[in-house]
């Protein structure tokens, strides 16, 4: 069998999902003893482009289903700031687990353990139904993960390795989402590896991030196709090159490879398709475009492009070109920020990131009022930066969602059932 294959879809889904995972792994070997299947989508958010196609999941769940799974279940714990029932209401997931019989998991609302990660002191709390089912019963049941073919201005491109950054909560995402990113999507893949990945190369996406809708046409690029194999490395390789990237210049990737997980050099990989017809470089940068009226002071010792960097400046994107965003505020981010920028602020203030927060947070509401002073603490606490910035910039945090009474009525169920999604404040 061929480690990885690349698919044309050609206007038949079914077969094309048939055929990825037919040319790469037998299909009695697949569904394990349980008949249990767990599959992970991005569903990181309810954007268009953002996430794993609708189609592409019901496709695979159909598969899955013909080759024997007993039971399929759809999981995911979608970003800061948002609800995982809600992405699921205006994505469409929801309506593919009725059609074919998958039960969703929202993984916020499950309850939580403790793991250890290789790299790090402090543990990360998992949902439980992942450590016991996807690692603790790793023998018994069948975990396939989903990913979009996208670039990201973090990590370089988030596939199948990244797609697991969706299992640690929301409230331990913040911490180490720094410069030490690559090796946290690292050390998770140590702790559990998929049994199959799954591109969905329907559309490359690409600028970082999510695209923004201002700039739909910019970061999008229709390519119908599909990418699988049992080895996510080898698989998340052979995306990266799609999207015009070697290992070495996605560092999460070359440290599974020194990890001895897989196998990441294009010339070990058996590969089923023609790669060389991919000859596009995306930017995973974010788009190259900034109100002018808000100014960023940025600390000279440190600043991780990785947290509070790109992760604040992409909100300011949203907000101001999808949702008509006021400016004329200041942000402070980093560490060793400028005394003598310092010096000039005035007006409302986000201080992104624990480094700022301890550097100037008392000396800005000396200087402008407590009122105007917002923050946004860790390294990456989206929610928050998420809220800070609506109340900074005037937009309605519910005008950010497709449709206000359904997320209300997420909102609420997710509440009921016990979730521990960092959202923003609604009032």
């Amino acid at each position: 069998m061929v480690d990885v294959a690349i698919v044309d879809i050609q206007d038949d889904i079914d077969n094309a999902v048939a055929t990825v995972f037919d040319q790469t792994v037998p299909r009695d070997s697949l569904i394990k003893e349980s008949g249990e299947v767990y599959i992970k989508p991005n569903g990181i958010d309810f954007k268009p482009y953002a996430y794993t196609a609708p189609v592409v999941l019901e496709a695979t769940i159909r598969y899955i289903q013909r080759i024997g799974a007993s039971k399929v279940f759809v999981m995911e714990n979608s970003t800061q700031a948002n609800i995982t029932r809600g992405v699921f209401k205006f994505t469409g997931y929801d309506q593919v687990c009725k059609t074919t019989g998958a039960k969703p998991i929202f993984l916020d609302e499950e309850k939580g353990e403790e793991v250890k990660l290789e790299h790090f002191d402090e543990p990360v709390e998992f949902p439980r139904v992942i450590v016991e089912k996807i690692i603790n019963e790793k023998h018994l049941h069948t975990y396939i993960s989903l990913p979009k073919l996208k670039t990201h201005s973090m990590s370089t491109v988030t596939l199948g390795i990244k797609n697991q950054m969706a299992f640690p909560s929301h409230s331990d995402r913040g911490h180490n989402h720094n410069h030490a990113l690559h090796r946290l999507l690292a050390d998770f893949y140590l702790l559990v590896q998929p049994d199959y990945t799954l591109i969905d190369g329907t559309y490359a996406v690409f600028n970082g991030h999510y695209p923004l809708q201002h700039f739909l046409d910019e970061s999008l690029d229709k390519l119908d196709i599909l990418i699988g194999g049992r080895d996510t490395l080898a698989v998340d390789v052979v995306g990266a090159k799609v999207l015009g990237y070697g290992i070495d210049e996605v560092p999460h990737l070359h440290l599974v490879q020194q990890d001895w997980m897989g196998k990441g050099n294009l010339d070990d990989i058996d590969l089923s398709g023609d790669i060389s017809r991919f000859t596009k470089r995306y930017p995973c940068t974010i788009i190259g475009k900034f109100p002018e009226d808000v100014r960023i002071i940025k600390g000279e010792e440190l600043l991780c492009k990785e947290g509070c960097d790109l992760n604040v400046r992409m909100v300011v994107q949203l907000l101001h070109y999808d949702h008509g965003g006021e400016g004329g505020f200041t942000i402070l981010m980093g560490k060793g920020l400028p005394e003598k920028h310092l010096a000039s602020v005035t007006g409302k203030i986000l201080i992104a990131g624990d480094c700022a927060i301890d550097e100037t947070y008392d000396s800005m509401v000396k200087k402008v009022g407590r009122k105007n002073v917002f923050t946004s603490p860790t390294c990456n606490r989206l929610a928050a930066t998420t809220d800070a910035l609506c109340k900074i910039m005037g937009v309605n945090v519910l005008a950010l969602v497709p449709s206000k009474a359904p997320m209300v009525k997420a909102l609420i169920q997710a509440k009921l059932h016990g979730s521990k999604a960092l959202i923003p404040s609604l009032f």
